[in-house]
């Protein structure tokens, strides 16, 4: 009997969490409040990145690990995971 796991998020990050752990032999399950546009990934066009998370000592390792993921999936072009520049601007005062 495989393991289960249980999701919580339907945006990007927990339907990719799914599809790999389900690939990986997991009986995955997903439980989300909001679905589709109404999750943080509509709004922000499932850009990824660590925002305003720490410690950075825990952060940075868990970020690299994802970030070696994601580069794994935009081999795929079923995952719809593709790499783009960013820029990100903001005010400071």
């Amino acid at each position: 009997m495989a393991e289960r796991v249980a999701i919580v998020g339907a945006g990007v990050s927990g339907l990719t969490c799914g599809v790999v752990l389900a690939e990986r032999g997991f009986d995955t399950a997903i439980f989300a409040k909001e679905i589709g546009q109404q999750t943080t990934s509509g709004a922000a066009a499932a850009i990824w990145f660590p925002y305003d998370a720490q410690p950075a000592e825990k952060v940075i390792p868990w970020a690299l690990e994802t970030y070696k993921a994601l580069i794994d999936l935009t081999r795929d072009p079923r995952s719809g995971v593709s790499m783009i520049d960013l820029r990100q601007f903001s005010r400071t005062g």
